[in-house]
């Protein structure tokens, strides 16, 4: 029994008989009092899913059904609802849309029968699962590989790269600093690129070298304890500078 059918009779069953909602029917038959979710017949003979005032889902004759959430799909609410209506009146296969970390980036999610793919508003799947329009390659995140070999070039220049295994090693817990927010605001690309700004070099270290936890065998006060080592060090400071340079893409990439 393909969408169509069913929600049909779901509408004939479950109909509000009067008030605003007369001719459509809840979407979920065990709560009626929810009438912001319904399921309507439209005068061309299609039905419908209504949420508020969006149609998150149409579903024709021949069994195809369109999916769109007029951009609402980032909203938590709007993927319970879909996914309750998907999981209700959808045979056959287990259809569901989320968000996911894909390539690095979140971005919204169809799974059909297991096969995720790249969801848009505008979607069509056949009766059977089948996607019937084009299909989105997925979204990427990655970093700026020019941007990178540049900040590389100026940390070189500096003298910072050079220098940060040795500051790493006389960096103490007392460099961070009595002002916990005292780098609050400040680009360390910027500072760690310009040796004019070495002052700060070992702030910065010592903030990513040693954290703040609680002693309960000191009296209950805090101390500082080195977190890993220098490598870890590093690629924590990196990670800080390189935060701007990543880019978002399509990538090659449709069916996961």
């Amino acid at each position: 029994m393909n969408m169509y059918t069913k929600l049909s009779m779901h509408l004939s069953r479950y109909m509000y008989k009067r008030g605003k909602n007369k001719g459509s029917a809840p979407a979920d038959k065990n709560r009626r009092e929810m009438c912001h979710f319904r399921v309507i017949k439209d005068a061309e003979g299609k039905m419908r899913v209504r949420m508020y005032n969006t149609d998150i889902i149409i579903a024709h004759p021949d069994g195809s059904v369109l999916i769109d959430t007029n951009g609402y799909h980032t909203h938590n609410t709007t993927i319970i609802r879909l996914n309750d209506a998907l999981s209700i009146f959808f045979d056959g296969v287990r259809v569901q849309m989320y968000k996911q970390s894909i390539l690095s980036y979140s971005q919204p999610v169809l799974n059909v029968g297991g096969k995720r793919y790249s969801y848009y508003d505008g979607i069509v799947l056949s009766e059977t699962g089948e996607v019937l329009t084009p299909l989105r390659a997925f979204e990427m995140k990655r970093v700026d590989k020019a941007e990178t070999k540049a900040l590389a070039t100026d940390l070189k220049e500096s003298g910072f790269a050079d220098a940060f295994k040795v500051l790493y090693a006389v960096t103490s817990a007392e460099d961070r600093g009595e002002n916990d927010y005292s780098l609050f605001g400040v680009n360390w690309q910027v500072v760690l690129a310009d040796s004019g700004q070495a002052h700060q070099w070992k702030t910065i270290i010592a903030r990513n070298k040693f954290e703040r936890r609680y002693s309960f065998s000191n009296g209950g006060r805090y101390e500082y304890e080195e977190k890993s080592d220098a490598k870890a060090c590093w690629a924590t400071i990196m990670a800080a500078c390189k935060k701007n340079m990543y880019v978002v893409s399509r990538s090659s990439t449709y069916v996961l």
